[in-house]
C-alpha cells in the first residue's frame, strides 16, 4: 500500500505552510489529495510536486501560471532563467484603471484589478511592480490634488488586506529567525513595513507584525517576548522625536537583536549620536539582503 501523508508532514516536507498548502489546493487545484477520516492525506507523487510548485514560486514564477502545468513541465522550467515581471502588462495602463476605480469610490473593482495582478504574479514581483509604483503614483497625485485623503486611505486599506494574506499564505513552515515589523507611534503608514514583511516570509523567515502607531517600548518588549533577530522600523519623516524613540527601542530591545530602519524618513536620522549601531535600509532590495545576511546566506 502506497504511503499517505498528512498536511502537517507535508507542511515539514516541502517548507510550505498549512495555510499555503489549503490555499494552492483551493484556489489552484495544484494537487488533489485523498480525503479521510484523519483528513487530507497526500501521496508521494503530491508532495514531489509540490515541491516543484515551492522551488518555481520562490524562483519567481506566479503558482496561478505554474499550477496547471504537468510535473514534466515544471521540471523544464526550474532549468529555465526565473519569468520576467508583466512589466509590459503594466507599463500598458494597468494603474489608470485602478486609479479609475479609486477616484469613483469603487473598492470593488479597484480590489479586482489588484486581485488579477496578484493571480498572475508572483509575490515578490508584485510587490515591485504594483506596490512600490502604485503608491508612488498615488502620493503624487496626492500632492498634485487629484487624489484625496480618503481615496488614499483605500488604496492603503486594499492594499493592507492583499499584502497581509500573502504574508499568511506565504508564512514559512519551520522559519528559524524571527523579525518583528513595526512603525512607531505617530506613524501612519505601513506599506513599506507591510510589503518587506511579505519579503521576509518569502525568504523563510517569520514575521510578527505589529503594524504602525505603536509605542517605542512596546516594539522593544515584543521583540524580547518572540527573540526576535532583528526589529524592522519604518520611518516617513525623520524628527527629534522619531530619533528619541529609535534611541528608547534600542536602550530596550535584547543585546542579541538588531535595529533596521527604513523608509523616507530613515535616511534623516542621525544615529550616530547613539551608543549601539543601527542599520539604516535604503529600499526593499537592500531589506532583502539584510535577510539573506541575518540567515547566514550568501
Amino acid at each position: 500500500m502506497e504511503t499517505r501523508y498528512p498536511i502537517r508532514a507535508v507542511s515539514k516536507l516541502t517548507g510550505l505552510s498549512l495555510d499555503t498548502l489549503r490555499a494552492w489546493e483551493r484556489r489552484y487545484g495544484a494537487v488533489v489529495p485523498e480525503r479521510s477520516d484523519r483528513g487530507r492525506q497526500y501521496s508521494p507523487a503530491d508532495v514531489e510536486r509540490l515541491r516543484l510548485l515551492s522551488q518555481l514560486v520562490r524562483t519567481g514564477h506566479a503558482i496561478g501560471t505554474v499550477a496547471p502545468l504537468s510535473n514534466e513541465q515544471l521540471g523544464s522550467l526550474l532549468g529555465q532563467a526565473p519569468q520576467p515581471a508583466l512589466a509590459s502588462e503594466l507599463r500598458a495602463g494597468f494603474l489608470e484603471p485602478f486609479l479609475s476605480a479609486i477616484e469613483k469610490f469603487d473598492a470593488r473593482r479597484a480590489g479586482d484589478e489588484l486581485s488579477r495582478l496578484a493571480a498572475v504574479l508572483s509575490p515578490r514581483d508584485f510587490i515591485y511592480e504594483v506596490g512600490v509604483p502604485l503608491m508612488r503614483e498615488v502620493g503624487i497625485r496626492w500632492h498634485e490634488g487629484t487624489l484625496g485623503i480618503a481615496q488614499e486611505h483605500l488604496v492603503s486599506s486594499l492594499l493592507r488586506n492583499l499584502l497581509g494574506s500573502m504574508m499568511r499564505l506565504f508564512r514559512p513552515a519551520s522559519p528559524s529567525v524571527k523579525i518583528v515589523f513595526a512603525a512607531l507611534a505617530g506613524e501612519p503608514h505601513e506599506f513599506g513595513i507591510l510589503a518587506s514583511a511579505v519579503l521576509a516570509s518569502l525568504a523563510g523567515i517569520e514575521p510578527v507584525y505589529l503594524g504602525s502607531d505603536l509605542p517605542a517600548l512596546e516594539i522593544a518588549n515584543a521583540a524580547a517576548q518572540v527573540s526576535a533577530r532583528a526589529i524592522a522600523l519604518g520611518i516617513t519623516l525623520a524628527t527629534e522625536t522619531s530619533l528619541a524613540d529609535v534611541g528608547a527601542i534600542v536602550a530596550a530591545m535584547p543585546e542579541t537583536a538588531e535595529l533596521w530602519v527604513g523608509g523616507a524618513g530613515s535616511a534623516g536620522l542621525d544615529v550616530s549620536r547613539l551608543d549601539r549601531k543601527v542599520i539604516l535600509i535604503n529600499d526593499l532590495p537592500a531589506f532583502e539582503e539584510e535577510c539573506r545576511r541575518c540567515q547566514g546566506i550568501p
